[in-house]
This record gives C-alpha cells, sequence and structure tokens, in this order.
C-alpha cells in the first residue's frame, strides 16, 4: 500500500458526512405490467427486510432475489412489488436501475422518512412484427397482439434513475447493538521445540539459521505448550492494553493441550481466550467443533463470550469451503457466537459478526475492505471487527512472496485510524513469525510494537 493510500483512508473516514456512516430504512414500490422487472441500487448497500408481490389474478410469482419479479412472456397482468429496505451509501454516486422484459409499462416509488424521495413512470414499450411479413410481392398486415411469439419489444429495457442523497437519505439512523470494546490479537500456538513439552520441531526449521521466521522471537525459538512462554506473552498483552488472544485452532490434541494450560493461566489473569478454527471440510466436522466449544469454555471464565455465548471466529477458508448452506447447516443448533472471516453480505444473516484476517494479499485493496466490512457489518447489524497490521514479510518462506514494510510503526498506525469506526479491533498478528506480522517482543523491535499498540488502542477506546 503507497503512502498516499495510508494517509487517503483515514482522511476519507473523517471527512465523510454522517449519512455516509449510519444505516436508514426506505421503502420501495413497484407497479408494473411488465413480464419481467428487476431493482437494483448503485451506490447503496441493500438489506432486503421484506418483500411481497400482489397480483390481480395471481398470476405473477417472485423469482430467487427478492427485487425480481418474473411471470409468462408477454403476461400483462398488473403486478405490485412492495419491500421494505435498509441501506448504507458505498462511494459511488446514488442511482436506482430498473430492468424490464416487455410490453408493460413501470412506476416506481422510493419513500424516506415518510416522504416520497421519487417516483418515476416509464410508458409501454413499442412492439413491432418480426421479421419480413410479404408473399408475391403483395404486403401482408403484421400480426395481431395474439400472437405475441412473433412480436418483439423495441425501447429502453435498462432504466438508470439518478438519486439524490438529501432526500433518500434523511431518516434517523437505526440504533445499532452495543458491544463492550475489546482489542484481541491473532496467536499461534504451534511452536515446538526437542526440549520443550512438544518432544519435538514444530513450525520452526532448525535447519535454517532464521527457523523459517521474519524476525527473531525474544523469547527465543520457544515452545507454545511451555506454561513459562504462555505467562510472559499474557504479561506483554496486558502491557500492551491487548484484552485477549485468538487461539489459531487446528482441532488436534496439540491444540487442546495447550489451549487447556492458556485458559488456565487466562482466568488466573483475567485474560480473554477465543478459537479461530482455521479448517472444517463439510457441516458436520464444523457443527462438531462448535459443539465442543461449548464444551471447552465452560467453567473458564476467560474464555470470550458475547451475550453468554462463547465467541469463535471463523477463517475465510472454512466460509469458501462450506458456502452459505453448508454454514448454515453447521451453526445449526449450536450456542456459540460466531464471527466470519472476510464474508460476503449474503453469509451475514447466518453468523453474529464479520472480521476480516487482513493477510495483505493485495495491500492496495485492504483499506478499501475494511471500509465495505464495516459498512455491510453496520448494515445486517452484526458486531463489527477491524484488522490492524503492523506490517507483513513473508519472504523467508515464499517466493518471491509480498513485503509491507512497516515504515517505522507508520502502516501500523493508519490501519488503527481506520479502525475507528469498529466495535472490536484485532491484530494481525501477536506471532505468525513466519509472515512478519508479529507484535511480540523481538529482536529486531524489542517491545517497540507492544508501546505502539498501547498507545494505539488507548486513542481507539476514546
Amino acid at each position: 500500500m503507497t503512502l498516499r493510500r495510508l494517509l487517503l483512508l483515514p482522511l476519507l473516514l473523517l471527512s465523510a458526512p454522517a449519512w455516509a456512516q449510519t444505516v436508514q430504512p426506505i421503502s420501495l414500490e413497484l407497479h408494473t405490467t411488465s413480464d419481467d422487472i428487476e431493482v437494483t441500487f448503485a451506490g447503496l448497500d441493500v438489506r432486503v427486510l421484506r418483500s411481497t408481490v400482489e397480483s390481480t389474478n395471481g398470476a405473477s410469482q417472485v423469482n430467487n432475489k427478492p427485487l425480481h419479479v418474473k411471470k409468462q412472456p408477454w403476461d400483462t397482468t398488473p403486478v405490485t412489488l412492495l419491500a421494505d429496505l435498509l441501506v448504507t451509501p458505498t462511494d459511488v454516486p446514488l442511482a436506482v436501475k430498473v430492468a424490464r422484459g416487455c410490453p408493460g409499462e413501470t412506476r416506481l416509488i422510493l419513500r424516506a422518512a415518510g416522504k416520497i424521495a421519487l417516483d418515476q413512470s416509464w410508458p409501454v414499450q413499442d412492439v413491432r412484427p418480426k421479421g419480413t411479413f410479404a408473399r408475391k410481392g403483395k404486403k401482408l398486415d403484421p400480426p395481431k397482439p395474439a400472437e405475441p411469439a412473433k412480436m418483439e419489444e423495441r425501447g429502453p429495457k435498462e432504466m438508470s434513475v439518478p438519486l439524490r442523497a438529501d432526500k433518500l437519505l434523511t431518516a434517523p439512523p437505526l440504533p445499532r447493538q452495543a458491544f463492550e470494546p475489546m482489542v484481541l490479537a491473532y496467536h499461534y500456538m504451534w511452536y515446538g521445540r526437542p526440549d520443550g513439552p512438544g518432544k519435538r520441531w514444530e513450525h520452526w526449521n532448525p535447519a535454517r539459521a532464521d527457523h523459517d521466521a521474519t524476525h527473531t522471537p525474544q523469547l527465543g525459538w520457544y515452545d507454545s505448550a511451555d506454561p513459562k512462554i504462555i505467562r510472559q506473552q499474557i504479561a506483554w498483552a496486558q502491557e500492551a492494553g491487548i484484552d485477549g488472544f485468538i487461539a489459531s485452532w487446528w482441532n488436534s490434541d496439540w491444540d487442546r493441550r495447550i489451549l487447556a494450560e492458556m485458559l488456565k493461566q487466562a482466568d488466573a489473569k483475567h485474560f480473554a481466550v477465543s478459537l479461530y478454527l482455521e479448517v472444517a471440510a463439510n457441516p458436520a466436522e464444523l457443527h462438531k467443533q462448535l459443539v465442543e466449544v461449548e464444551t471447552l469454555a465452560k467453567g473458564h471464565p476467560s474464555f470470550l463470550r458475547v451475550g453468554g455465548k462463547p465467541v469463535v471466529f471463523l477463517y475465510g477458508r472454512v466460509l469458501y469451503a462450506l458456502g452459505p448452506e453448508g454454514l448454515r447447516e453447521g451453526v445449526r443448533n449450536t450456542n456459540v457466537f460466531t464471527i466470519g472471516d472476510a464474508l460476503e453480505p449474503k453469509t451475514f444473516a447466518l453468523l453474529d459478526g464479520a472480521a476480516s484476517y487482513m493477510a495483505l494479499d493485495v495491500p492496495d485493496q485492504q483499506g478499501e475492505q475494511l471500509v465495505n466490512l464495516q459498512r455491510t457489518a453496520r448494515l445486517h447489524d452484526k458486531l463489527l471487527v477491524a484488522s490492524v497490521a503492523p506490517g507483513y514479510d513473508d519472504t523467508h518462506i515464499r517466493s518471491p512472496g509480498r513485503v509491507n514494510q512497516r515504515l517505522d510503526g507508520f502502516f501500523y498506525e493508519s490501519m488503527w485510524s481506520a479502525a475507528k469506526l469498529a466495535d472490536w479491533v484485532v491484530i494481525t498478528t501477536w506471532n505468525e513469525w513466519h509472515e512478519g506480522s508479529d507484535i511480540e517482543p523481538s529482536a529486531e523491535y524489542g517491545k517497540t510494537y507492544l508501546e505502539l499498540t498501547r498507545k494505539f488502542a488507548d486513542r481507539w477506546r476514546k
């Protein structure tokens, strides 16, 4: 991400009009005799709360899209589509778009705060004979309307009408759920060494001087199961203003062993612990893991909870592998608070919150991704988790790899500035040493990034 883009994002957030950061209700009323019609919006993220169709003879039907009505070809039965929407603006000009079949007329009404924001009509489309109608030099009359198969439409099929923000976005913003502010950090408990509890090298590569790590841990090439290491990591995290760890979870016995020790020490220090589910091949496996989380959390006040439910983060790989239907099946009949990584809007109804790991694989898009995530989470009234990272460098394990320079902490500060609108902040990462996103004390930086985290976290909480 360039320096210019880092500077621009916080300024855009601070200078945007108030309505640009809120969610507001509007209603839609569509009257049409067209046989196929769909309404979409530009410059607005839209959540459809209700969508109904009224027809004079029941001939119409709603398509699988909530703002789409499709009838039999050339059916001119009058139809009314009514919808209640929640909208929040994006950064492109506002417009409503109508795509229709033939041959009917259409009227669209949008209301905001009880007042009409748009009332637009389109006349019946022209129709004309299809093909040439002549026999032996004698001109024939065109087919009658009773022969629709031989007719074709002409005229506009797609119409776009600009919308005025000062008319459409006038309703009071909707109240949101209140979440206690939290600062968390992704934590990797996958490291082991032969003289530690792991009894072998895990994730460190002793064949190389750098052990495949971008930076050198101040604690050395440690074992994640070592109680002294866990105790020190929690102490450092609390020193930096971090409320808890989100532990990378691969559903292994090694994970369970380390988690048991981490929860024991976290309970004593009033430090929160959550899990980051990295793998789930199918809905049944996801469901099994979520049910196990309920069991693991019992008796541990340190396990992070919202509304009494233990909190679990789901990695994007899990969401993409399962898809919306698999996800729906996996979370069904579970009592956990699920937060999804880099969600598509259609999955928000299935989960309780939205987050992004912010792996920095497309650096120039991270700022925009964060803004879009904020907007979508607010639209669906979900917990919003903003990710921040000190930098990134995976060139020690990948070729050619990717680098985001730390810029003496400026990269990190810019991410925190963009996170101002979030309910929670999650730091990517505490100790992903292979990708150089670590803030845990190192030989190269000492406690610099703990001190910066404390500073930025205190500023974010105000």
